[in-house]
């Protein structure tokens, strides 16, 4: 009788033996974007921001406030990975693609950049107070406004190393993007 399940172990050895990186003609800026949000240098920062914003704004011990914050970012950056290329897509299929034609503009242009932002910024404000409502910090408009002005500084910082070292510059899953 034969096994099942053996398919499942034949993507598996795939995966582990393909290569780490896939080159394709597709990109946007979403995928550039997260490459950088999942650098070691904005994750330290990110969590210095979050962390210190949870001590300070919403009264919470460093203690309760490291275990937040890297619990949120961490449930941020496993779900983001995937969302934020997508809310990229959508961007580009829908309104980008338009944007584009109207105004004669690639991919690769100052509306989509600044759509990719705030769509990053949203993503990971979205997936985090989910986390953190889950562990009993109010749901109000103030923890709402105040998370996502603290994901935005995150993401500007992920978008200034983009401007500080083009991905040109580096590997595409580089660890440390800045020179």
């Amino acid at each position: 009788m034969r096994k099942q399940g053996g398919w499942a172990f034949g993507v598996s050895a795939l995966a582990c033996v393909a290569p780490g990186v896939a080159h394709a003609d597709l990109v946007w800026p979403a995928l550039y974007a997260e490459q950088r949000l999942l650098s070691l240098p904005v994750i330290a920062a990110g969590l210095l921001i979050e962390i210190s914003v949870l001590r300070l704004c919403f009264s919470m011990q460093w203690n309760a406030a490291l275990k937040a914050g890297v619990l949120a970012n961490a449930v941020s950056a496993a779900i983001g990975f995937f969302l934020i290329p997508l809310a990229g897509i959508a961007w580009e299929v829908f309104p980008g693609q338009f944007i584009n034609a109207a105004f004669d503009m690639g991919t690769f242009n100052p509306l989509a950049w600044i759509a990719t932002f705030v769509l990053a910024t949203l993503v990971t404000t979205a997936i985090e107070l989910v986390v953190l409502w889950k562990l009993a910090l109010p749901r109000s408009r103030r923890l709402l406004l105040i998370w996502c002005i603290a994901n935005a500084a995150t993401v500007a910082i992920a978008f200034l190393s983009l401007a500080s070292t083009p991905m040109r510059d580096i590997p595409l899953f580089d660890l440390w993007p800045f020179e």
